[in-house]
């Protein structure tokens, strides 16, 4: 019998080979995916486009982890599954197969295939195949250790919340689901789930081509001690240790591709001549664009391609005296979670305009403000908070001085914020003495035959298509004027409904949208005209507003 020493030096030249055979399989691997291998926690998202890899890398992450992982007192079972039953014999069964051949062709594999049924074995370990029509099948099936979901768009919210919930096996190595997909439809469930909510326990990669405007993008080259990093926490009296970061995603597109064919690369470039919407899913793996899109969809998408970052991202702080705002002590604070979005700063003599949105009677949307040069008309700004409309209007107030006198603009911004679920922010900019708003008449008094003027943006069927129709004017001719990424998406979901008006889809937000259509209307209540030399302070005399029937009214 081996002494112990001699046991423990096999298995170390057993764990050597392994390691080298390991790392032979990384390097005929795409450089995009490599963080996969070492990956430990819950959730990886392969999206992008067709011809990046993506399926071949879910294939491989689980061959892999079947053969180097079959030491384990506990077996592997990992589920592959499609929306539809069919899609399994064509496409997940066969990659298997070619991928298994080509890459251990040292090994022998049991393999199942028949009778609607699909199964891989090696040792203790499994591969199970299903479709989540074969609700029968699915319900059989136990002790889930691992989960492929291909084409995962196709798939409900309720069906990947069950497969989640199946993922609960006694393995003692990490229990993933991969979800790959072609981000088809951005009204995906995908989006909400893991998109829209993102945060530092994310691990966010890109390829060559640009996705989104997310601030905690990582580079391709992520070290493996990083994901050894753990998180604590004590969930109903229980303390819970896990890996840190608990998702992964790679957005890839043919362009990350080393092993693609010419004459599929060559494809992906012609979908550019023959169908731009198709080439921007299909080959950029940009989110796709809902139809009858109110805005143009091509000119939208170039923006969110374009991904502008920010100068500067953060907020405003201030010396709040006898309830008012100290001009001078105003100052800017970066914070990577601000809530104030910074894309060009104020030049001097140039006037400024902001359009304004607030959350509405819900309060579960934002209240939103958007700065434009009234010069170049380009955007220089954004707020977008939930906080209580007072304090949004305080930083609408140290933004009008930011873009105004405090840097020697010519004025302070004008300032038009929606009033139709609520005055409070108008009257908040009144009590601190911010008299530059956008003003509006009403109609004649019936008793003295005199119009009303108005603080504040009223949305009414008049006012509303108009500025929509502006922005939409604005947004075809001058792309390049838009540059803030919740707006552009805001865009994409902003349809023509059954009835023709243009609105939001159902769970989407149009805060944004309004703010800055607001904008477009309100602008020509402000100079356009650039003058360095302007020093008065306010472009209306705060005397009139005060006056009986002035804007207080």
């Amino acid at each position: 019998m081996p002494s112990k020493e001699k046991l423990e030096q096999q298995l170390l030249a057993v764990e050597k080979m392994e390691l080298e055979q390991r790392l032979k399989f990384l390097k005929e691997r795409n450089q995009i995916f490599a963080s996969v291998q070492d990956f430990t926690g819950r959730y990886i998202v392969l999206i992008g486009g067709s011809g990046s890899g993506k399926s071949y890398e879910a294939g491989d992450r689980i061959t892999d982890r079947m053969v180097m992982e079959h030491y384990s007192e506990k077996p592997h079972r990992f589920l592959c599954v499609r929306a539809e039953r069919n899609k399994i014999t064509e496409s997940m069964f066969p990659l298997f197969l070619r991928r298994m051949e080509l890459r251990y062709p040292q090994i022998k594999f049991e393999v199942h295939s028949g009778e609607g049924k699909e199964w891989i074995g090696y040792k203790k370990n499994e591969i199970i195949f299903a479709g989540l029509d074969d609700v029968g099948k699915l319900k059989s099936i136990f002790d889930v250790t691992g989960v492929w979901v291909e084409e995962a768009d196709q798939i409900s919210l309720s069906d990947f919340t069950e497969l989640d919930r199946r993922l609960r096996g006694m393995a003692p190595f990490p229990q993933q689901i991969i979800l790959s997909f072609n981000p088809v439809s951005i009204l995906s469930y995908i989006k909400p789930v893991f998109f829209d909510g993102r945060d530092k326990r994310t691990v966010c990669l890109r390829g060559e081509s640009s996705f989104e405007n997310f601030k905690y993008y990582k580079s391709v080259r992520i070290l493996s001690e990083m994901f050894l990093k753990t998180h604590t926490e004590v969930v109903e009296g229980k303390e819970i240790t896990e890996p840190y970061y608990h998702t992964l995603i790679i957005h890839s597109t043919y362009k990350d591709n080393r092993f693609i064919g010419d004459d599929e690369y060559r494809k992906m470039q012609r979908l550019k001549e023959t169908d731009e919407g198709e080439y921007n899913i299909y080959a950029l793996g940009q989110w796709g664009l809902v139809g009858g899109s109110f805005f143009d969809k091509k000119k939208v998408n170039e923006r969110i391609i374009a991904n502008v970052q920010p100068l500067k991202r953060g907020y405003f702080e201030f010396k709040y005296i006898n309830e008012k705002i100290i001009d001078d002590s105003i100052v800017w604070v970066d914070d990577e979670d601000g809530y104030v979005w910074i894309y060009e700063e104020p030049k001097e003599g140039y006037p400024y305009v902001s359009g304004g949105d607030t959350a509405g009677e819900t309060g579960k949307d934002w209240n939103t403000g958007y700065f434009t040069n009234n010069v170049t008309k380009n955007d220089v700004a954004k707020i977008r908070c939930q906080h209580d409309e007072d304090l949004y209007a305080r930083q609408m107030y140290c933004l009008g001085k930011y873009y105004g006198y405090k840097n020697n603009c010519n004025g302070d911004a004008l300032i038009g914020i929606e009033t139709k679920f609520s005055t409070h922010p108008v009257k908040e900019l009144m009590r601190l003495g911010y008299w530059n708003q956008y003003i509006r008449e009403e109609a004649p008094d019936s008793i003295t035959g005199k119009t009303k003027k108005i603080f504040g943006f009223d949305t009414n069927s008049s006012t509303r298509p108009t500025a929509l129709g502006m922005l939409r004017t604005e947004v075809r001719e001058n792309p390049e004027r838009f540059l803030d990424i919740d707006l552009l998406l805001e865009m994409t979901t902003f349809v023509k409904n059954d009835h023709g008006r243009p609105e939001a889809i159902k769970g989407a937000h149009d805060d944004c949208v309004m703010a800055r259509a607001i904008n477009c209307y309100i602008s020509h209540q402000k100079t356009e005209a650039i003058d360095a030399a302007r020093s008065v302070q306010g472009d209306e005399d705060e005397d009139d507003y005060k006056k009986p029937g002035g804007f207080y009214d």
